[in-house]
């Protein structure tokens, strides 16, 4: 039997890696995707049934912390009237930047400001995990402790909230 050598480590990483990434970046698609969706859908009803402004999106890239790991990605906002939601989604890239836990393949972040002044409140924080089936999908993470999957409905439910002028 032969003994693995470096460069066979070293490419089972890289296809490792290349495979993850792409589960990543769909995840991030899912994500972004349902969101604009969701938001186009209200912005239609909120412009035809009255005089109402739209709600404003946008995208940057972007990096936060989640403990002492450094996530590299992207940050949704949405924005209406005086209220801002944003939504972080990203991954470490480089070895300094630590590891997602849980074998979770992406961190992300739902957070809502009541006032463009005011700094924003997390709301949810959110994991990307492989399904037995291998798709990617989004898990609330509350205390460290993985619950249940994001779906459009509960995305819904934020874009609502934002709209929601009390």
């Amino acid at each position: 039997m032969k003994e693995p050598n470096n460069a066979d480590y070293a490419t089972e990483y890289l296809r490792l890696k290349a495979a993850n990434d792409q589960l990543r970046e769909r995840g991030k698609q899912w994500l972004w995707n349902a969101l604009e969706l969701i938001c186009s859908e209200i912005n239609r009803e909120l412009t035809t049934s009255s005089s109402e402004t739209p709600i404003q999106l946008g995208r940057q890239e972007w990096q936060f912390t989640v403990e002492s790991m450094t996530m590299v990605g992207e940050r949704f906002g949405a924005r209406y009237r005086y209220r801002t939601l944003t939504i972080e989604a990203g991954w470490p890239r480089l070895p300094e930047h630590g590891y997602v836990k849980d074998n979770g393949l992406a961190r992300g972040r739902i957070a809502l400001s009541q006032n463009i002044m005011i700094d924003a409140q997390t709301i949810e924080e959110l994991i990307l995990k492989r399904q037995s089936n291998s798709d990617p999908a989004w898990f609330s993470l509350r205390k460290n402790i993985i619950g249940e999957q994001l779906t459009e409905r509960r995305l819904r439910t934020y874009i609502k909230e934002l709209v929601t002028v009390e």
